[in-house]
């Protein structure tokens, strides 16, 4: 048996370097779980023990070393060389599985060159967990197209089932709070489109009418930044002004997250699709045969 090691690393400017035993660049990577918890923590007069008041993580740095052993071994540790360099941020995608962002702390340099060439390298993630490759998707509200008859009409004609507007579970079955993307789309116009948390009454708003010809999609930036923008006709245009600044509903809870379209008029005519990458504290590689 042996772990399914595919390291991926793609920059913001498009490079893809691959690294793994099928590469021909076995390498290590630490750490790839262990997350430290800072702890705040107080003592009374005369308390036995401590109390802990609150935690927290940081980002985490990973060294790769990295043996360039191949045929191509010393192309293979140029290009690193030549790519990882300072200002370089991206994604790091391991197993095939999992992902997470980094930014380069500390460029390739060489440790070795007899025999073949290893490199070390330093990655910084400003978060210490990482991300499931493979998306959760769910639909709130709206219509959902069936069928549709081989025959032209003068006047469209759409068949399909419109869904209730009640409460989706959007269920997050990683152990930590996500980020979501959410897409909004409408079949007639809709004033101060919103999606709530029934539970919680957390929700996110915008201050604006939806047209048909119109998409909203509420989304994080690569650095982790909230936005939202407006498409129409291929045209977008950033609307990150409307958003209410009341809006509360910026991540999913792990577990249940019952989540419903709301509107100030035609919210029937609401459809929110909204997706999320859950995420883990700790993983291992994949065992493969």
């Amino acid at each position: 048996m042996e772990r399914q090691d595919h390291l991926m690393l793609v920059t913001d400017a498009g490079a893809e370097l691959h690294l793994g035993w099928d590469h021909d660049i076995p390498y290590t990577m630490d750490p790839l779980n262990g997350v430290p918890v800072d702890l705040q923590l107080a003592q009374g007069v005369n308390q036995v023990g401590q109390t802990v008041e609150d935690q927290s993580v940081a980002g985490v740095y990973r060294q790769i070393t990295a043996d360039c052993w191949g045929p191509h071994g010393d192309a293979d540790a140029d290009l690193l060389l030549r790519t990882l360099t300072y200002k370089t941020a991206g994604t790091l995608y391991f197993g095939d599985k999992w992902f997470c962002r980094f930014v380069v702390s500390k460029t390739p340099y060489t440790v070795q060159l007899h025999g073949f060439v290893r490199l070390e390298m330093m990655l910084f993630c400003p978060k210490p967990f990482w991300y499931s490759l493979t998306a959760a998707s769910y639909t709130l509200g709206g219509f959902t197209a069936a069928f549709r008859f081989p025959v032209n009409y003068a006047q469209p004609h759409r068949f399909g089932i419109r869904q209730p507007n009640t409460f989706v579970n959007c269920r997050n079955s990683g152990a930590l709070p996500v980020p979501f993307t959410a897409t909004l789309r409408t079949d007639a116009s809709v004033v101060n489109p919103c999606i709530l948390n029934v539970i919680t009454g957390e929700r996110i708003r915008i201050l604006t009418t939806l047209t048909q010809e119109q998409t909203i999609e509420i989304y994080r930036t690569t650095t982790d930044q909230l936005a939202v923008k407006r498409t129409e006709h291929q045209v977008e245009e950033n609307i990150f002004a409307l958003l209410d600044e009341d809006s509360d509903l910026v991540e999913l809870a792990p577990g249940d997250n019952p989540l419903k379209t709301e509107a100030d008029s035609n919210v029937d005519n609401l459809q929110a699709t909204v997706t999320f990458y859950q995420m883990y504290s700790g993983i291992l590689p994949e065992v493969i045969a």
